[in-house]
C-alpha cells in the first residue's frame, strides 16, 4: 500500500472519528482505524463494536491496500504538521506504516487488517431528513437522557417518523424533552421508530455539521444507518421499550405564564447559588406581574430574586431543580417562553414563545421546596 493525501483534508476526516475511538479499550484493534486506499480515494473507519463511522478522503494512490494504524497516534501527528502539507504513506513488510512529510518521516506499528471487525452493510434508506432539522431535534432533546446506565431504554433519544411528521423525544424520568415538525418525509410510508444511543447523537451531530444536506436513514434489525453525503453512520439499535412519553405531557395546566428567557435564566442563577447541594430545588412564587425565586440551604444562607412575567391569575408556588429548568432555557434560542402549570404537585410544561414551525415542548416534575 502507498498513497499521498493532504494534511488538511486528512486532518477533517480523523477530527471525526475521534468520538468513536475507544480510549480505554481492552481490544487492541478498536483503538486502530481501518485505512483503505484505493481508485483515487482514501477511505477510513472506525468502531467501537456499539458505533462505526466510515469516511475519506481524496488520495493519489500508487499502490492500493488496506491497514489499520492506532488512531490517537495518527491524529497527533497530522496536526502537528505544517497546514497544507502533503503526506505520503507506505505499508513496510514488518506490518509497519512508514509516514513522510516535508522533514518529518515516522513509523508506526500497524495491526493486520484481519482483526478488524466487520462493518454491517447498509441497509436500504427508508426516510431523507434534513440535517439542519434533525441537528435541531437533537440539540433540544440531548440533555434530557438519563446519566443512569442501568435505565437502559432511556440512554437514547427516540426517532419517531410517520408520512406528514417527525418527532424527537427523550427523557430521564424527572424531565421530558419532546420536539416535532409537521412536513412530509419522503419514503415513511408507515410508522417509523427508532431509539438512537447517545453517543450515536454525539456523532450524528457532528457528521451534520454546518451542511443544510440531507440525512439518508434506515435501518435493518439490529442497526440504524446514517449516510451523509460519502460518510456513513452505522449504530446498534438501543433494546428495551421506550415510555409512552404522551402521557407525561400535561393536559389540563390552566395557568399560563410568559417570561423574557434571557430574565428568566439570570434570576435562576443567581437564585440557585444558595440552593440546597443535595435537595437541588428553588421555590417558584407565581404571582401577578412578577416571579419570586427563592432558595435557601441551612449551611450557606437564602437567596430572593425577582422577575417580571406576564401573568394575572391566581399565585401558584412550585419547586423545580434549577439545571432542568437552566437545560432546556439554554437551548430553545427564542426571546420568550411560556410555562403551564395546574397546581403544586402537577408537573410543569415549557415551550418557546415562537412562530417557528418546530413543536417543542419541556416537561418537568415538580420537587418539594
Amino acid at each position: 500500500m502507498k498513497f499521498t493525501v493532504t494534511r488538511n483534508e486528512l486532518l477533517n476526516e480523523l477530527n471525526l472519528v475521534q468520538g468513536v475511538i475507544e480510549k480505554k479499550s481492552t481490544i487492541p484493534i478498536l483503538s486502530n482505524i481501518l485505512l483503505e486506499a484505493a481508485g483515487g480515494h482514501l477511505d477510513i473507519a472506525a468502531t467501537d463494536l456499539d458505533v462505526t463511522i466510515r469516511c475519506g478522503c481524496p488520495a493519489s494512490v500508487e499502490t492500493e491496500g488496506t491497514t489499520t494504524i492506532s488512531a490517537r497516534r495518527l491524529f497527533d501527528i497530522v496536526r502537528l504538521l505544517p497546514d497544507g502539507a502533503d503526506i505520503s504513506f507506505s505499508l513496510l513488510e514488518n506490518d509497519w506504516v512508514q509516514l513522510h512529510s516535508g522533514n518529518s518521516q515516522y513509523k508506526i506499528v500497524a495491526l493486520p487488517k484481519e482483526n478488524f471487525p466487520s462493518i454491517p452493510e447498509a441497509a436500504v434508506s427508508t426516510a431523507q431528513i434534513p440535517g439542519v432539522l434533525l441537528r435541531n431535534m437533537i440539540q433540544r432533546t440531548m440533555f434530557a437522557i438519563t446519566q443512569e446506565e442501568s435505565r437502559y431504554s432511556l440512554n437514547g433519544a427516540l426517532l419517531v417518523l410517520v408520512p406528514n411528521e417527525i418527532k424527537m423525544v427523550a427523557t430521564d424520568g424527572h424531565r421530558l424533552a419532546l420536539v416535532g415538525k409537521s412536513m412530509e418525509i419522503p419514503g415513511v410510508d408507515l410508522e417509523v421508530r427508532a431509539l438512537i444511543p447517545r453517543k450515536t447523537l454525539v456523532e450524528l451531530q457532528k457528521l451534520i455539521g454546518e451542511q443544510d444536506t440531507l440525512v439518508e436513514f434506515g435501518r435493518d434489525e439490529n442497526h440504524l444507518f446514517f449516510s451523509v453525503g460519502s460518510k456513513r453512520l452505522v449504530s446498534r439499535i438501543l433494546a428495551g421499550q421506550f415510555p409512552n412519553y404522551e402521557l407525561v405531557v400535561p393536559r389540563d395546566n390552566d395557568k399560563l405564564i410568559v417570561s423574557s428567557t434571557k430574565e428568566l435564566v439570570d434570576g435562576i442563577r443567581r437564585a440557585a447559588i444558595m440552593s440546597d447541594e443535595k435537595l437541588r430545588a428553588i421555590k417558584l412564587s407565581f404571582k401577578a406581574g412578577f416571579l419570586e425565586l427563592t432558595a435557601s440551604s441551612a449551611e450557606a444562607g437564602e437567596a430572593r430574586e425577582v422577575v417580571p412575567v406576564e401573568f394575572d391569575g391566581d399565585g401558584i408556588d412550585i419547586g423545580f431543580n434549577p439545571q432542568y429548568l437552566l437545560d432546556f432555557l439554554g437551548v430553545c434560542a427564542v426571546d420568550s417562553i411560556s410555562i403551564s402549570l395546574k397546581d403544586s404537585e402537577t408537573q410543569g410544561l415549557l415551550r418557546p414563545v415562537t412562530t417557528s414551525d418546530l413543536d417543542y415542548r419541556y416537561v418537568v416534575m415538580p420537587m418539594k421546596f
